[in-house]
């Protein structure tokens, strides 16, 4: 009773930060370009990939969920459950005309938890939530009317879309020769599905000023919900090159090739909108109030269509592992990610959007991971950098994009339990959307933070 109290309140615990979480959300970031198709692609990837630069599918780590590869869950030793938030501070520039605006936005990054199913078979099972994209934006045009009026335009809009999954990553065994007994083949494949949903808000204000007459305001507003199923398949592949018995630390030190891919299969998210014009007044207060309805149409049906995303990556790796553990001393990696976002539509109406890329390097590495007497000997010490063309394309000039990451993972010591560990991850991101030849350019910093933590539970005690 005692372990499942235990159980039930880690449980608990976590479902209690992501509500905290998500009901204290800040929405101060103000980036323009989230205007078009579903808004800014939010980086939904583990704090440990964020700081190597974001590589990620061809990583596998057991004491983090990976969810960036379902192939990647079948390697999931005990109950672990992560949990990421982010600091995002952006700063937009215009060059005409010559503007400046920050904001900052603190949201959450992921909830999961993972699980082996049979170890005998190679099973794991994890699941989770995460943001995929957000809208938030709040931008002022003036411009000069027929020489005569001035008129004011405020453009709003707000959502995003969200994803609930579930996974299963199946690794493959071979019989070994030697000893009979079965061993890894090298070779991982999962899948990972669930429910895409969210929602997207726009409105467009507008006001004509004028000395002697009197205009009433008008809005343009939308609400469009959408959701519908995904699939995500991917694939590692694992291939040992050495193995070198280490005769100073007593260790066995493996040196591996890893490949990985995957494929986030493109869908059609079914949609609903509700649309108003109207004119409208400001209260004393400043509050709107409706003067007259002009059109409005409710429970509009449509399509969105996404297209199929495709990464592959390759890392070299080092583990150093005792008969109790295995620690990865080192690790170098690429990847490359690629999508069609100019098949992107809505409700059958193209968007200012083009086919993206990005490239991404990074690494990590541990000094000494048996060294009890320096606690920085055992910190995972990460960096990177990636580079790429972002899907929006707004002023038909195109966004690059680049950025550098850092990072660490910082060991949690056991306070009570020898499997008990946990993992706290910090990623540090610079980076900066667009170039000299697009009118405005968004730099941001971002600030991460992740719990790993891993237990053995629902195993029975022999004391109490």
């Amino acid at each position: 009773m005692q372990l499942v109290r235990s159980t039930m309140f880690k449980i608990g615990f976590v479902i209690l930060c992501s509500c905290t979480i998500a009901t204290t959300v800040s929405a101060q970031e103000n980036s323009p370009y989230s205007r078009y198709a579903l808004g800014d692609l939010t980086n939904s990837q583990h704090i440990l990939n964020r700081g190597m630069g974001g590589i990620s599918v061809a990583l596998a780590d057991w004491q983090s969920i990976n969810f960036s590869n379902p192939a990647t869950f079948a390697n999931a030793r005990i109950v672990t459950y992560d949990l990421g938030i982010t600091i995002d501070a952006r700063t937009l520039r215009s060059t005409n005309p010559v503007a400046k605006y920050t904001s900052t936005n603190f949201s959450p990054s992921y909830l999961a938890i993972a699980t082996p199913l049979s170890a005998k078979k190679g099973l794991g099972f994890a699941f989770g939530f995460r943001p995929l994209t957000r809208v938030n934006y709040s931008l002022i045009r003036n411009e000069r009317l027929n020489g005569i009026d001035s008129a004011q335009t405020l453009f709003e809009g707000a959502g995003g879309l969200n994803q609930v999954y579930f996974g299963i990553g199946k690794r493959f065994l071979k019989k070994d020769k030697k000893t009979g007994y079965k061993i890894p083949s090298g070779l991982s494949i999962g899948f990972t599905s669930g429910y895409n949903f969210g929602r997207k808000e726009t409105s467009t204000k507008r006001a004509l000023v004028n000395d002697t007459i009197s205009y009433y305001k008008s809005n343009y507003s939308t609400t469009t919900n959408f959701g519908g199923l995904f699939l995500t398949t991917g694939i590692q592949y694992e291939q040992l090159i050495d193995t070198v018995a280490n005769k100073k630390t007593f260790m066995t030190d493996r040196y591996y090739l890893r490949f990985g891919a995957t494929a986030a299969l493109g869908q059609k998210l079914y949609a609903s909108q509700n649309f108003n014009k109207e004119t409208f007044e400001y209260d004393n207060s400043g509050a709107v109030y409706k003067v007259d309805s002009i059109l409005s149409g409710t429970n509009l049906k449509g399509r969105i269509q996404i297209p199929t995303t495709y990464t592959a990556g390759l890392v070299l790796q080092k583990t150093s592992s005792d008969a109790s553990r295995v620690f990865d001393i080192w690790t170098l990696g690429v990847e490359y990610t690629t999508a069609k976002w100019s098949e992107y539509s809505f409700y059958n109406q193209k968007d200012a959007t083009v086919d993206n890329w990005q490239f991404k390097v990074g690494g990590q590495w541990m000094p000494d991971p048996k060294n009890v007497r320096s606690f920085w000997s055992r910190v995972n010490y990460r960096a990177g950098f990636n580079f790429g063309k972002d899907y929006i394309n707004a002023d038909g000039k195109e966004l690059k994009n680049y950025g550098i990451t850092m990072g660490l993972g910082l060991p949690v010591r056991p306070s009570r339990y020898s499997n008990q560990i946990s993992t706290i991850h910090t990623a540090i991101e610079f980076g900066k959307r667009g170039s000299a030849v697009n009118n405005i350019t968004e730099g941001y910093f971002k600030l991460s933070f992740g719990l790993s933590l891993s237990d053995l539970w629902f195993i029975k005690r022999k004391y109490d």
